[in-house]
């Protein structure tokens, strides 16, 4: 199956282009001299400009303009609109500036970048999940650059971007010339983004496989060696590190012709789908994976999945399809582009970063100015692919895969297609053809699995019998055939093709089994809104949090619980209001005063909190339903609710918001669990605004062969951890009391090993305030 250029494909009105003019819209808000200003510094060019604030000058500056780079790229061939593509020139010429001025072929944004890639290359690499030479995830930040300089090639036409992305390859092809595999390999253990896919890409343009070797270094054996014997060790890892991995096993596989990496991908991709991916089609919580078996976690949480993971996602997804047609990797496809990356959008601008399955909580939403966090950055892209799998070929042969409003112009072979109507909030799609092939042609439609009964297709009015037939495409074992309408006929202009769409109404539980349930109407996720109280920084300002959903949480209990003596007949309780209405009620629920119990699409529902699960019960067990509600949310609301400040120890994103640093300190993770050690010391910067800490709270996983552990606050002893060898592998939790008399602002935590033995496995670290009668 092959793509069009997406040049040929032109968004028509409706939901999907709304979202590309509005994110359009944020993209041309951006300041091109900003987005430059740390590769001017880096350079040593005199600045021009400010650079900005937020990620882009706390340790991940200069991320942001390979994401620009990319969605100004992909932009100026998704729309007619010229400035897309003088920002590709503007920001391309800035780039090839600096990389001139450095004369080595580096270039990048990385604070003191030159002289850590140096001790890099040397061998000196002190690594963790996130921090690698002392920075703060610098591989993946140049990857970014790599991504941005070839989208600007391949969709901008740009050869000086194609010259500049060769040279910084060149740079590290040079550099790392004398380091060993074993540290290469070590090296991986930082996230590291798409490199492998980058290089792969580029051994592809350019035709060397010199590249491809490169590529061939950023694999990461820790992840592929179990993938590629099909065993599932995802439970507690970062979710976006491992999904960039297999993009790059898949493109690299493609590449140089590797059946075994593609199966890797694709083992890879089941996994995720199919046992770590909620109805909406987004995957993790605090941007870990947890254990496939327990989902819990993500119904406690305000952090619920990322969008940057999603992205991914859909790279692979995109990516398999096209090597082997397959409706489940199409399906999830359509549902995570219909539910999670159009909600991602505000209407009136920003994007989101965490969307919480928490019932009854909300996302936060970015500033254009204030907030450069990574979801801004594929935020910045996401929206200008909406029309790259919508229209396929095979040979001479067009497949129509996704309902959505837009124009196809194929001029070799004279065609032009506009489809009007977008499912599910259209009934009824045409297709007319405007400009009409000169030969009889097949145009294959696909007939959707979320389609109830028998495909109902006309030509020009009338069933055009005869020539119209199921289609299954020719699949592999594993993959779940794709039925289409096949139409050939010689095509006239002004012939129209309508396609009368019958979307099911569908109950889906949590892919854990647990009694919770989400109802989708043909690909898209229904979800109740709930109030819009308390919903604080949503329109984020530029603080490290800011990204964070941080109002208080709505308890679990008053939820409308769904009531059903089986899972097979949920989906019977939910009734259409109106025939010309995208909504619908909740019949068999319980449901107390101002509880919502109305469905919507998700992806309409914006500056409101939201239900995307609801609790199930059989109605004789609903007093007994709530009592479970009640106790699994007791503890966490009363501890959220004495919480000043917390970290997650081991965990990428939250230690990098509090300023981690550390020196022989490491992350590891047992049983699913994240923790931090070390032989050396590692610290924190918490914040107490108004000075109302009374504690500090630590937890622990015991451990026979610990030490102690000294635990500081701003530079003086609180106390020591002690080990506790008769509760191996327990959490241990422990609280310190705080001076008083401190003032008011940050708090750095700092904590050491005593002696010569590992501290304790530190899980969790928490600034509490006195409980409240």
């Amino acid at each position: 199956m092959q793509t069009f250029p997406r040049s040929a494909v032109r968004l028509l009105p409706g939901p999907f282009l709304d979202a590309q003019t509005t994110a359009l819209d944020y993209l041309m808000s951006l300041d091109p001299d900003r987005l430059l200003a740390p590769l001017r510094r880096e350079a040593s060019l005199p600045p021009v400009a400010e650079s900005y604030g937020n990620w882009e000058n706390s340790g991940l500056d200069g991320h942001t303009v390979g994401h620009a780079l990319s969605g100004a790229a992909l932009m100026s061939a998704a729309t007619d609109d010229p400035w897309p593509r003088a920002m590709v020139e503007r920001l391309v010429e800035g780039i090839v500036e600096c990389q001139e001025a450095l004369g080595t072929g580096y270039v990048g944004g990385i604070p003191d970048g030159v002289r850590l890639w140096e001790r890099v290359a040397a061998g000196q690499v002190e690594r963790d999940s996130f921090e690698l030479g002392g920075a703060w995830v610098p591989w993946y930040n140049l990857h970014k650059l790599f991504a941005g300089l070839l989208d600007a090639h391949r969709y901008a036409g740009s050869d000086p971007a194609l010259t500049a992305v060769r040279r910084l390859a060149d740079w590290w092809d040079r550099a790392a010339a004398e380091m060993d595999d074993d540290t290469h390999e070590a090296m991986l253990r930082t996230e590291f983004g798409g490199m492998c896919e980058a290089l792969a890409d580029l051994a592809d343009i350019t035709g060397e496989q010199r590249y491809a070797a490169l590529a061939r270094r950023f694999l990461d054996q820790c992840l592929l060696n179990p993938l590629r014997e099909h065993r599932d060790v995802l439970d507690g890892m970062h979710g976006n590190t491992q999904i960039a991995k297999a993009v790059g096993y898949q493109r690299l596989g493609e590449v140089a012709r590797d059946p075994g990496l593609r199966d890797a991908a694709r083992f890879f991709w089941q996994t995720m789908t199919r046992h770590r991916t909620f109805s909406f089609g987004g995957n993790s919580v605090r941007e870990h994976l947890h254990p496939r078996d327990d989902f819990s976690s993500a119904l406690q949480s305000p952090e619920g999945p990322e969008t940057c993971n999603t992205y991914n996602m859909l790279k692979l997804s995109r990516a398999l399809f096209l090597e082997q047609p397959d409706a489940e990797v199409l399906d999830h496809y359509e549902r995570a582009t219909v539910n999670h990356i159009l909600s991602s959008l505000h209407p009136k601008g920003g994007l989101v970063y965490f969307t919480p399955v928490r019932p009854g909580h909300y996302r936060v939403v970015s500033t254009p100015q204030g907030c450069f966090w990574c979801c801004v950055g594929t935020g910045l892209e996401n929206h200008a692919k909406y029309g790259e799998l919508v229209y396929t070929t095979e040979g001479d042969d067009l497949f129509v895969n996704l309902f959505v409003a837009s124009r196809l112009t194929w001029p070799e072979r004279d065609l032009v297609l506009e489809q009007t109507g977008t499912a599910p909030y259209d009934d009824e799609v045409s297709l007319v053809v405007r400009g009409a092939p000169a030969a009889p042609m097949a145009i294959h439609l696909r007939i959707p699995s979320w389609h109830e009964g028998a495909p109902h297709v006309l030509v020009n009015g009338t069933w055009p019998e005869g020539e119209t037939a199921p289609l299954s495409m020719p699949l592999g074992s594993d993959g779940q055939p794709l039925t289409y309408v096949r139409l050939e006929r010689q095509w006239l202009e002004g012939d129209t093709i309508t396609v009368r769409l019958r979307p099911r109404i569908r109950a889906e539980l949590l892919p854990d089994g647990s009694p919770w349930v989400s109802f989708l109407y043909g690909p898209s996720v229904l979800a109740a809104e709930s109030d819009r109280d308390d919903m604080v920084g949503h329109f984020a300002d530029d603080s490290r949090m800011g990204h964070v959903a941080s109002g208080p949480l709505r308890p679990l209990e008053h939820l409308p619980v769904v009531l059903a003596r089986s899972t097979s007949d949920l989906a019977a309780g939910v009734r259409r209001l109106a025939p010309d209405r995208v909504a619908f009620e909740l019949d068999h629920v319980d449901a107390g005063p101002g509880e919502s119990a109305t469905l919507v699409p998700f992806a309409g529902i914006h500056d409101s909190r939201y239900v995307l699960y609801f609790p199930l019960a059989e109605p004789e067990r609903i007093e007994e339903r709530r009592a479970e509600l009640r106790a699994a949310d007791g503890a966490a609301l009363a501890l959220r609710d004495r919480t000043v400040d917390a970290v997650a120890a081991g965990e990428q994103q939250p230690e990098s918001d509090h300023r981690f640093l550390g020196h022989d300190t490491w992350s590891g993770l047992t049983d699913g669990l994240r923790w931090r050690a070390g032989t050396g010391w590692w610290s924190y910067r918490l914040t107490d605004p108004d000075g109302a800490a009374t504690g500090l709270q630590v937890i622990h996983l015991s451990d026979k062969d610990a030490g102690p552990t000294r635990v500081l606050v701003d530079g003086e002893t609180l106390g020591t951890i002690m080990p506790s060898p008769d509760r191996e592998g327990e959490e241990i939790s422990q609280v310190f009391p705080l001076d008083m008399d401190r003032p008011a602002g940050p708090v750095k935590v700092r904590f050491e090993a005593t002696g010569p033995t590992t501290t304790v496995r530190l899980r969790e670290v928490r600034l509490v305030r006195a409980r409240t009668t």
